[in-house]
């Protein structure tokens, strides 16, 4: 058969095609292995960013029980001194009912003390154990009133563990105490709106700039007192970091007539989160 120049053609288009073929499988193929492995690298830079943040977030809720942990010595503390005061003075009757109310609460510290959020009903219990202490310890120096919205289901609404307390203790010792009479404080737990709530603790007592002119003793000096806020202060910023929702501490003083403060407000206003119930 005659080679002509159609069929040289046609051999060098098959030629060429080959080729061309064997080029695109190699190619593919290469394609193929290379997008494989940087799928590996990908998957494995994942998991490893998965295991970062996890360890991140164990940490951070590590500091937090730890930033809790250093506020529950100081009140246990103070009901410890308030049992010896008693005791020391003869009133044996208000030592014993002091140790009683003071084991109940001490009791529940423990239980809750590697927890970051516990029902509002067990914050409230926990609160109201410690406001008594106090009156036993002030003999009565102060009411207390104790309020939860209506809509607010505390059995089942996971709160910070702990958070209100020093406020309230700072309440009590820095604004009530160093007023003659007629000591009040207001401690309510609001909801704002799904999912955003408050707790709101109002006294009457002399205010922040009048407090920081009286000198205290021990752990009731002006440096613990603003290592307690400080405490506060981080806790929140790590619920911040943690969960990425709202947490906000205002304080500020309650103005009275012709220029007078009459007592402090603390507005703590949160987002939670149902997955808050597992820490």
């Amino acid at each position: 058969m005659p080679v002509t120049i159609h069929t040289t053609t046609l051999l060098l288009a098959t030629a060429g095609a080959g080729v061309f073929l064997l080029l695109f499988m190699r190619y593919r193929s290469r394609y193929l292995l290379i997008r494989s492995q940087e799928e590996i690298l990908l998957r494995h830079s994942h998991e490893q960013d998965i295991s970062l943040q996890q360890l991140r977030k164990q940490l951070s809720e590590l500091k937090m029980v730890n930033l809790k942990s250093q506020v529950n010595p100081h009140f246990q503390f103070n009901c410890l001194n308030g049992i010896y005061t008693a005791l020391m003075t003869g009133e044996t009757a208000l030592a014993q009912e002091y140790i009683s109310r003071f084991a109940l609460l001490l009791r529940k510290v423990l239980m809750l003390a590697d927890k970051n959020f516990i029902p509002l009903q067990e914050e409230a219990d926990m609160l109201e154990l410690y406001l008594k202490l106090e009156q036993l310890r002030t003999n009565n120096g102060f009411d207390y009133t104790l309020l939860t919205d209506p809509q607010i289901s505390a059995s089942t609404l996971y709160v910070p563990c702990m958070l209100v307390q020093p406020f309230v203790e700072n309440a009590i010792w820095h604004g009530l105490m160093h007023k003659a009479s007629n000591r009040q404080l207001y401690i309510r737990w609001l909801q704002l709106a799904p999912n955003l709530y408050a707790c709101e603790v109002t006294d009457n007592g002399i205010g922040r700039a009048q407090a920081l002119q009286y000198h205290h003793d021990g752990l009731k000096s002006n440096n613990h007192h603003s290592r307690g806020m400080e405490i506060c202060m981080e806790r929140a910023a790590l619920y911040r970091s943690m969960y990425h929702k709202q947490f906000n501490i205002e304080i500020s003083d309650l103005p009275g007539t012709t220029q007078t403060v009459e007592g402090t407000r603390v507005y703590i206003t949160f987002e939670t989160d149902p997955a808050m119930a597992s820490h």
